[in-house]
């Protein structure tokens, strides 16, 4: 089919999924304005989705829309001949995302009750802590990229005091999570995959070691709750299980709130009238963050597998179809965010985005993403109200069309 223009919809995704093309939102728009936004991509294999009311129904009715697929997503992509490949799969393939209730339900019990908005409050002061440690680094006028700095960094002490990890271990948490949240993409194959499956084993490893040592000294964190909390079945989380969900715990807290960071500190660069304003009022950032998300989430994209035939779009798709929602796409459909592309403060729609999807999978750190945001933005606001982009050009992610965050963002503070 092709497009509004003159190319064929697998020409703009060989430019969107190409690895050269930093900014996927005009292609994106291409696509969600063209037919009725459903188009089939060979090189995911599946049917991408774009408009808001056909992702947020994927996310919604699980009993057609199945999560149960790991095997057939790019997160199962594993070389069944490798041992360490499959040592991969068969702990990967336990985590909760894949699974439609009851397992779902069963193994997210664990946890839920640590991230509620009310408990995940508690957490305030290790967020404000570890943004001011590294805030206190830089004098103002200092260049810095943010990225590899407070964006990654913040997230990775957070998440780690959270989940009771050593403090000597932090240092690879970076590039643990960065591997593991690579096997999700599609476009990570051959040498690259290898790399991130035998990477990820080394956090599984980690994480397995410190689950033991939980076990037998419980020491007041979130791995000690995890591992002696039982489920809504009476049971508690096997250890396959629980490596799985540990994993995932910790590649989330990083991974979401980077991208937060990264994309809502380019936003602020690129609206200096929004800027002004929150910097005025700091009472405005809870409704800032929702737009960061919204106008540019941390995720991209997803997956689903049709349990029956369904009607998606205009199109009738077979059972045993996948279908790719894009989040990022829905979140700019002008069919519910009137001027879709701007940034704006005073929207007023802050519940309806889909950053953190909706249904049983809507994401179960969201409340600490947001508490993580708004500390750092209000600092880093409060210290530095004038920073502006640094001298080296920013330069976003392209070889992942997952998690398409910013790798390099430097700033003058």
């Amino acid at each position: 089919m092709a497009t509004s223009g003159t190319r064929t919809t697998e020409e703009v995704f060989a430019d969107l999924f190409g690895g050269v093309v930093q900014d996927p939102f005009p292609l994106y728009d291409e696509l969600r304005e063209t037919g009725d936004g459903v188009h089939y991509s060979s090189l995911l294999q599946s049917h991408f989705v774009t408009r808001y009311a056909d992702v947020r129904r994927i996310a919604t009715d699980f009993r057609t829309f199945s999560s149960d697929l790991f095997d057939v997503t790019p997160a199962g992509m594993h070389d069944a001949g490798d041992a360490e490949h499959r040592r991969f799969a068969e702990i990967a393939g336990r985590l909760f995302m894949f699974a439609d209730p009851p397992v779902h339900t069963r193994i997210r019990s664990t946890f839920r009750a640590a991230f509620t908005p009310e408990a995940v409050e508690r957490w305030r002061p290790a967020v404000l802590d570890a943004t001011t440690a590294l805030l206190d680094e830089f004098e103002p006028g200092t260049e810095v990229d943010l990225m590899p700095r407070l964006a990654a960094d913040v997230p990775v002490a957070v998440i780690a005091s959270i989940l009771g990890v050593p403090r000597e271990a932090w240092g690879h948490f970076r590039t643990w999570s960065f591997a593991y949240a690579s096997t999700f993409d599609p476009m990570v194959q051959g040498a690259r995959r290898d790399e991130a499956i035998r990477t990820s084993l080394a956090l599984f490893d980690f994480l397995a070691d410190l689950a033991a040592q939980r076990r037998a000294r419980p020491a007041g964190d979130l791995i000690s709750t995890i591992v002696h909390t039982r489920t809504d079945d009476g049971d508690v989380l096997g250890e396959v299980e629980l490596i799985a969900q540990l994993a995932l715990l910790l590649v989330a807290g990083n991974e979401t709130t980077t991208n937060l960071i990264g994309n809502g500190s380019t936003l602020l660069l690129d609206n200096p009238g929004a800027r002004a304003e929150i910097t005025a009022d700091p009472a405005l950032l809870p409704d800032a963050i929702e737009e960061m998300l919204r106008i540019d989430p941390p995720l991209h994209l997803t997956i689903r597998l049709l349990t029956k035939d369904a009607t998606v779009g205009g199109q009738r798709l077979p059972a045993g179809s996948l279908v790719s929602p894009c989040i990022a796409a829905a979140n700019r459909d002008p069919r519910v965010f009137p001027d879709a592309g701007r940034f704006d403060l005073h929207r007023g729609e802050n519940g309806k985005h889909l950053a953190f999807l909706h249904g049983i999978h809507f994401c179960v750190g969201a409340a600490l993403a947001r508490l993580e945001g708004q500390v750092v933005f209000e600092e880093m606001l409060r210290r530095h109200p004038g920073f502006h982009a640094g001298t080296e050009p920013a330069v976003r992610r392209t070889l992942n069309s997952v998690s398409r965050g910013w790798e390099k963002r430097p700033v003058v503070l």
